[in-house]
């Protein structure tokens, strides 16, 4: 009911943060696949190319949130809580950037699939995580509480795969198959993941957080 009165005070200046969620979302889904395609890249031309479209996704998303922060100065009324707006806004945009970054640790510590079996597992779960978070943006968008839920409870389901993936992970670290320089690269890339898993799930708890106060 609020949200249905808000946007009669204000039809189409409030959709732009709708809109924005949704694009920032997006970028955090192409900075995934960027992240799994960098792990299953096998010409060093093709990994540049990947290394720079995903520093392209970074500052788009630098972009996404000024635009959001922008709209925010110039608008008395907003459709949601201004303190939510900024909240999930920034949710989106370090979310960008920690992928961005472990892709360039890829990079830079020289690891592939081929060095650890488990991390394309991570990745791939990494990157439907981010698909259903693009849903909880667009069901907020189209006002679709049903599609947030349905998608909110499915990243909770595939952060309960992450943690166990991410212990078995740990093991095979510590399986004596890698010397000690590995072994410490492979665990902070495996951290880093871990923890985009987790802002993940906090971006879509708010979704559903917004969505509820909006009915």
């Amino acid at each position: 009911m609020l949200r249905k009165f808000i946007k009669s005070i204000i039809p189409s200046k409030g959709d732009v943060f709708f809109t924005l969620f949704e694009d920032a979302a997006k970028n955090v889904h192409q900075s995934a696949q960027i992240f799994v395609d960098i792990l299953n890249a096998k010409d060093i031309n093709d990994l540049a190319q990947l290394c720079s479209n995903a520093r392209m996704l970074k500052q788009r998303a630098n972009d996404i949130n000024k635009r959001v922060l922008q709209a925010l100065n110039k608008m008395f009324i907003t459709p949601i809580d201004r303190g939510d707006i900024q909240e999930l806004s920034g949710f989106l945009n370090k979310l960008t950037k920690r992928i961005v970054k472990i892709s360039t640790k890829l990079d830079i510590y020289k690891i592939d699939a081929n060095t650890d079996d488990c991390m394309i597992k991570s990745a791939n779960t990494l990157l439907i995580i981010t698909q259903m978070l693009v849903e909880c943006t667009h069901g907020l968008k189209s006002s679709d509480s049903n599609t947030i839920e349905v998608a909110v409870q499915k990243i909770n389901d595939l952060e309960e795969h992450g943690i166990e993936d991410f212990r078995h992970a740990i093991n095979e670290i510590y399986s004596g198959k890698f010397d000690t320089l590995t072994i410490l690269k492979l665990k902070e890339i495996y951290k880093s993941i871990d923890a985009a898993i987790e802002l993940s799930v906090n971006a879509s708890d708010l979704c559903m957080q917004i969505s509820l106060e909006s009915i």
